[in-house]
């Protein structure tokens, strides 16, 4: 028995020393779950695509979990994002555990929380003048492009099948079929 309480107390001791994930928006915190396989894979699979056609452009890219100030440029110091996949085109904005400014691209796979990533997100992402974000949702394959332009949005849609162009990125294209093969 006291095995047993010892195990549990040095789990929960090493489980206190696990930093919680969160984002901050609109004055809201929001804690951040783990995704699930299929987001995973889903995100291990474009971050492949993505770096191997980055260097040419002096850009890196960055998984989750990894904090974004997405309106520091405008003194809002308190608005935190974890982005799933980001680009830094920027290195002046690049320190070592966050990146102060609102990225050329932002890639979110959707998860449970769905409304965070297509409503809050999608509505910071706007006012922070993102130049172009991805909501990719892997269940249904379905790829929700959104271009910065003109101080809003423009939005286009694409199938699992696929290939997209980055619009921010002339050159670099995304091959749906190879992140949603089974």
């Amino acid at each position: 028995m006291q095995a047993a309480l010892k195990l549990t107390d040095e789990a929960t001791s090493v489980h206190s020393l696990v930093e919680p994930r969160i984002e901050r928006v609109f004055g809201t915190e929001y804690a951040l779950g783990s995704p699930g396989y299929k987001h995973q894979i889903a995100v291990g699979r474009l971050f492949t695509q993505l770096d191997g056609q980055l260097s040419v452009h002096n850009c890196k890219t960055i998984v989750a979990p990894f904090d974004v100030y997405p309106l520091y440029e405008r003194g809002d110091e308190y608005t935190l994002v974890q982005p799933d996949i980001f680009l830094v085109c920027d290195p002046t904005k690049l320190k070592e555990n966050s990146y102060n400014g609102a990225p050329k691209f932002i890639i979110e796979i959707l998860s449970s929380n769905r409304s965070h990533d297509m409503v809050t997100k999608l509505n910071l992402y706007e006012k922070a003048e993102v130049g172009e974000y991805w909501m990719i949702d892997p269940e249904e394959k379905i790829i929700t492009a959104l271009e910065f332009s003109n101080g809003k949005f423009i939005h286009r849609s694409f199938s699992g099948e696929d290939d997209v162009p980055l619009i921010t990125i002339p050159g670099c294209v995304i091959e749906f079929k190879k992140v949603f093969e089974e």
